[in-house]
């Protein structure tokens, strides 16, 4: 069974170069939409693939306020199943005001059943009110991996090389999807085979300009008949 030890510590901006670092906007609207999770796009490090995960409201037992959690995920498409990855990492958010990360540095053994680290918690309550961490309603996470062991049968030697910084963006919308319909009608269709594209008049739905592509070009012969 996989373990994790934690620590918190301030990360000086100057020597923590996260491998990804992912800013959450809107993020009031993951609260209001209720998402038990939201997952990052993967990053790389070491020839593994790895995932970041945020509980925007972790219920911990025990406890009387919600928390945010952090925890790192390692994907099982590199993993073989009798290998087993001890990794040590930083999950940490980003203090905007004084432009250093804050977080907590962890190990844990993933194996291909335990593919998820133990969770880094953040109170909600203190993020909320936070004009340092969360401003203008977006804030940022992100995860250092600062060394990697490998238990395999080949006993394979792994090093963490000097990286550069994956930055991805999360955008949360809580407004509904946005409703329209427009009816493109065409003339002559089977004239459109002796061209190979077209397009149709342009269109506002939601206070945006849309038009519509077709490509002719696949269109079968017996579509005529």
């Amino acid at each position: 069974m996989g373990n994790c030890r934690s620590t918190s510590r301030v990360l000086p901006s100057k020597t923590y170069v996260p491998d990804l670092e992912w800013k959450i906007h809107d993020f009031s609207s993951l609260l209001e939409t209720g998402a038990k999770t939201a997952t990052s796009g993967r990053f790389h490090c070491s020839d593994y693939e790895w995932y970041l995960n945020v509980s925007p409201m972790h219920e911990k037992p025990g406890a009387g306020t919600p928390y945010v959690a952090l925890w790192l995920m390692l994907s099982r498409e590199k993993l073989k199943r009798d290998h087993t990855v001890h990794a040590v990492f930083e999950l940490s958010i980003y203090n905007q005001s004084k432009g250093m990360y804050c977080g907590c540095q962890a190990n844990y053994n993933f194996d291909f059943k335990n593919n998820y680290s133990k969770e880094c918690l953040i109170p909600l309550k203190e993020l909320l009110k936070s004009s340092a961490f969360l401003v203008d309603d977006s804030c940022v996470f992100g995860v250092e991996i600062l060394k990697i062991d490998v238990s395999s049968p080949e006993k394979k030697a792994v090093v963490v090389h000097q990286k550069t910084t994956t930055v991805q963006n999360l955008f949360v919308q809580n407004k509904g999807f946005i409703e329209g319909t427009y009816i493109w009608s065409m003339d002559n269709f089977p004239e459109l085979e002796s061209k190979h594209f077209v397009r149709s008049p342009t269109f506002e739905v939601g206070g945006h300009k849309w038009y519509s592509p077709v490509t002719t070009s696949y269109i079968p012969n017996d579509l005529y008949k």
